[in-house]
């Protein structure tokens, strides 16, 4: 029995593919449409995108292009060709804004770019046109049933960003680079003041003071250890995480026995004794 029912299948396989190759290869432009629609609505998004862009142009100028416009610009999604799917979106909505899928192709061109956003770790463009995105459905739809979904994404990307510029001002520290960490770090609080980084910037901004005036000459050396000073009182007012706050006490009593042992050498009494 169960042979038997792999050779109907097999059979019905063999069909269908027939039934696809003499279509594709043929010239009936009315035959593409119609295959390619069940197709479509079969989920098999490859071979319904060969027939309808075999049938785009004859089909520009009809009532149905709206509805094989869409379905194609879904097909491209579904096979993961985000950039054309954007783009075949934004004709549909450019051609058709007041068709009753416009915000439904608005919220796949916000998915397109989303699903084309990389890594935090390299090149953002298409993080940062995501974004834009989202920015520009929010203002068209602002009582969009998709809102939610898309501020999710926005929180998402906005995250990347962030770790993106954390990361670059953090890289000037691991450098030793510290006063280009120390501004880089200023700059990235200012650019993302709630970022979810922003206790371990304030860490690594206080960490990259204090390394600079452990390492400075005589002559620099006090101001800068009152500058560290003062960012480990506002990293630790600010600070919630144990961790960070055990290495910033440990890294401050050196910061103390510097500070004491340089007053201690400009005292009276010590230059008295000399």
């Amino acid at each position: 029995m169960k042979k038997t029912l792999l050779i109907i299948a097999g059979i019905l396989l063999l069909s269908a593919c027939s039934e696809y190759q003499k279509v594709y290869n043929g010239n009936d432009l009315d035959a593409k449409y119609k295959l390619g629609w069940k197709l479509y609505e079969a989920g098999k998004y490859h071979k319904a995108d060969q027939l309808f862009s075999q049938v785009d142009k004859y089909y520009k100028h009809k009532p149905v292009y709206q509805r094989l416009l869409f379905a194609d610009a879904v097909s491209l999604y579904h096979m993961k060709y985000y950039n054309a799917a954007g783009q075949k979106f934004r004709k549909f909505t450019q051609l058709y804004p007041e068709s009753s899928k416009a915000e439904e192709a608005d919220f796949y061109i916000v998915k397109s770019y989303y699903a084309l956003s990389p890594k935090y770790s390299v090149d953002q463009s298409y993080t940062v046109r995501a974004i834009e995105e989202i920015n520009r459905f929010l203002k068209k739809y602002p009582f969009s049933k998709y809102k939610s979904e898309v501020n999710k994404m926005n929180t998402t990307l906005q995250r990347k960003l962030e770790r993106k510029y954390f990361e670059i001002a953090k890289l000037y520290y691991d450098l030793g680079r510290y006063k280009a960490a120390i501004r880089a770090l200023n700059n990235y609080m200012v650019d993302y003041p709630g970022s979810y980084l922003k206790e371990p910037a304030l860490f690594y901004r206080y960490k990259a003071a204090a390394d600079l005036a452990l390492n400075s000459v005589e002559a620099k050396k006090e101001e800068r250890l009152q500058k560290a000073m003062s960012y480990y009182k506002n990293f630790m007012a600010k600070s919630k995480q144990v961790d960070l706050q055990k290495q910033a006490k440990k890294i401050y009593q050196t910061l103390e026995k510097e500070w004491s042992q340089m007053h201690q050498k400009s005292s009276p009494d010590t230059v008295e004794n000399k």
